[in-house]
């Protein structure tokens, strides 16, 4: 889905984040059976292992 116009946040890292949030949110509206990737390797081990990243601990519960 690629990234919506946001205002510029603290780093791409965060805007990556919240790329994936929004995407989640829009696509789970229509069915909760999905699955969703990307291609950048420091979010998947943000999601992998949330408690290595303690300043993202307020996005990834989001998530």
């Amino acid at each position: 889905m690629g990234t919506q116009n946001y205002i510029r946040r603290e780093s791409a890292l965060h805007s990556e984040m919240k790329a994936l949030r929004w995407a989640m949110e829009s696509m789970l509206q229509h069915s909760n059976c999905q699955s969703f990737g990307t291609d950048c390797k420091d979010l998947i081990a943000m999601i992998n292992d949330p408690h290595a990243w303690p300043s993202f601990a307020t996005e990834l519960e989001k998530i």
